[in-house]
């Protein structure tokens, strides 16, 4: 992988049809629609990278955010009071998405921040047995539990950051981030459920 600066999309002002490249021409000052589904990173202008500063995704964030505030346009026509609405909707998912390690991971290795409602990876049978096992355990000994599902989860974890940091060495792929995710979901769910039954 190597690790790119985003490129600026390049267009022409709906307006002023003077070239542009950012949010708002840098010709006539007139907000651009959003570019329809763009890539989160080219968004913000940010490295397409997995590990990064949080402080550098809230400059970006709040550098555009600035520029495309709806407070900005409340005086402006109609047609552009909407875009700038959409430009926030927009960079807002965008910073919820990067910040958020897991989704992060998932949007680099599949283009999508969100699991699919339906299908994903198939895993293997013996890590679903031992799910299987740790949700039969969870209401006998629930602390017992989520010590185990602690440590299964922070084993997965540690497998997601080294492809991750393989990949961004241009050293390996991002195929096996999904299924891992997968194993994390069913995880959690078990911590959230050891935790459930020591409540009980």
């Amino acid at each position: 992988m190597t690790v790119e600066r985003a490129q600026v999309i390049s267009r022409k002002c709906w307006r002023c049809k003077e070239p542009t490249g950012g949010p708002v021409c840098s010709s006539c000052a007139t907000i651009q629609p959003p570019v329809p589904g763009a890539d989160l990173y080219g968004l913000l202008g940010l490295p397409r990278r997995y590990f990064f500063e949080v402080s550098a995704l809230e400059k970006a964030y709040r550098a555009l955010s600035r520029k495309v505030h709806p407070d900005r346009f409340a005086r402006k026509p109609a047609v552009e009071r909407r875009m700038s609405l959409q430009w926030t909707a927009s960079i807002n998912e965008a910073r919820r998405v990067l910040k958020d390690p897991i989704r992060r991971a998932r949007y680099l290795a599949t283009g999508l921040a969100d699991a699919p409602e339906e299908g994903g990876p198939v895993l293997e049978p013996d890590f679903l047995e031992q799910v299987f096992e740790l949700q039969m355990m969870a209401k006998a000994d629930p602390a017992a539990t989520a010590a185990e599902a602690s440590s299964l989860r922070a084993g997965v974890w540690s497998a997601v950051e080294s492809a991750l940091r393989a990949w961004e060495a241009d050293a390996g792929t991002l195929d096996g981030i999904p299924s891992l995710l997968a194993r994390l979901k069913y995880i959690d769910n078990i911590v959230s459920l050891a935790a459930s039954a020591d409540q009980d």
